[in-house]
Parts: C-alpha cells; structure tokens; sequence
C-alpha cells in the first residue's frame, strides 16, 4: 500500500512540473547584426628620414566616416608627450555665388582650418583676403554683417547660439548647399581685406565673397558632431619641442 502511494506521489509530482514548465501563451526572438556607425581609413604611417627637434611634421590624411543615417558625435585624442603639441587640420572649399540663386558658382578657393587643437587658425588664404566666421542669429533672415576674424577666434565653432549649430539648422535641406552633408557647424568665408571695418562686412561686396559650401566645427577638447552619411578628413600635424629626442609613436584616438 506504501509503495503505490510513493508511486502516485511522484507521478503528481512529474505533472505539476510540467504544467508548470509550459505555463505562457507563447515567446519570439529578435535577431539582429550590429555594425559600428564610425569608420576611420588606414592612415598610420612611419615618417623616413631623421626628424629635429623644433620642426613640424605632417602626417596623412584620415578619413573618418559616419556610416549611419543619424548624426554621431566623436572624440578626437592622441597620447602625445607634453612637449609634442598636436592639430587636426581640416580643408574647405569656399566659392562665390550667385547672389539671386545662392547656388556657388565654379570660382571657388580651398582653404585649411584647425578641426581640433589649442587654437583656431585658417591657413591657405588667398591675398588681399581675410576669413571670417559669421554666425546665424535670431533667425536666417535676419543679417547684420557682424563677422569674427578667423584670427580672433578664442571659443569652439560654432558658438552657443548660432542657428546653424542647433538642431533647428536647415543648412543642409534650405537648397542653397546642394553638396553639403555636414548639417551644423560654423560658416566660414573669405572677402576682401578692405570689406570688413569694425567686425562689420560690407554687404555690398558681396559679389566678391567666397561663401561657405559647407560647414566646419572647430573644437579644443576633439568633440565633433558628424552628420549622418557624412565625413570629415583631419590631417594631423606634429609641432615637436626644441629638446625632444628619441623615437616617438603617437596614437590618435577616434572614439
């Protein structure tokens, strides 16, 4: 009598364990492949031949991509020894347009700027010319000429309240960049030396611009924001002290 109990007992017990095991109507499973949205090309390289003390080297240019539809943001970083001073330089091409349109004409000028480093500068400008950022304020209708000469530039670009940095700039969808892809940013442009008086241009030269194709961010810390499906190639350039010797490597970091 014992042992038949024993055996009902556990029969009792196989079959609330396995009510218990399929107790829900149902599941599914989501599979799915990341990939990294940033790309960065093979630019590392050895620099031949003997380098002094107190020259500057220029390494080659990478290419670092946004693969994904939205807008990323990236930190730019080296581990460079404190008397080894590094800037990413990037390139712009400005060029005139026409003033009906907007649209750039084929008269255009290519200049480079510091993407990342401990000051702003713009190299490669034309003579008779100056570069100057404008900033969009209030609205993109409103104008009034005030500019910053790139030389005077002390804060990150764009600055806090320029409409075409913030997440309302329509700099890429307006139609008067065709070929823009980076959709925030600062504008820089080139105009005659004697157009500007008092960080005022004056408008009616503006025939004689060369206007931005695209915008540009300069930031001291490496923090950029890349528009979706978009790129940004730097340059690093390396200004070695006076006293530094020995092998060095030096990684940037794009994270």
């Amino acid at each position: 009598m014992n042992k038949k109990f024993l055996i009902f007992g556990l029969l009792g017990f196989f079959a609330i364990a396995l009510v218990s095991a399929i107790a829900y109507y149902g599941f599914f499973s989501t599979t799915f492949s990341v990939v990294s949205a940033i790309s960065v090309s093979d630019c590392s390289e050895t620099i031949d031949g003997d380098v002094y003390g107190g020259e500057i080297v220029v390494g080659s240019e990478c290419i670092i991509t946004n693969n994904a539809p939205t807008e990323r943001v990236i930190s730019i970083s080296n581990d460079a020894n404190e008397n080894i001073n590094v800037e990413y330089r990037g390139s712009l091409i400005l060029a005139k347009k026409d003033l009906t349109t907007w649209i750039p004409t084929e008269d255009t000028e290519t200049i480079n700027y510091i993407v990342s480093g401990d000051t702003f500068k713009v190299s490669n400008v034309p003579e008779g010319f100056i570069a100057v950022y404008y900033p969009n304020k209030n609205d993109y209708d409103y104008y009034d000429g005030v500019v910053v000469l790139a030389d005077d530039v002390t804060m990150n670009l764009p600055i806090e309240d320029d409409l075409n940095g913030g997440d309302e700039s329509d700099y890429c969808t307006n139609g008067d960049n065709p070929d823009a892809t980076q959709c925030k940013g600062a504008k820089l442009w080139l105009v005659p030396n004697d157009a500007v008086v008092d960080n005022v241009i004056n408008w009616g030269r503006a025939s004689e611009f060369y206007f931005d194709t695209a915008l540009i961010q300069y930031n001291t810390e490496g923090n950029i924001i890349i528009s979706g499906g978009s790129s940004l190639a730097i340059t690093p350039i390396y200004t070695i002290g006076d006293y530094v010797t020995g092998e060095q490597t030096i990684t940037t970091t794009i994270a």
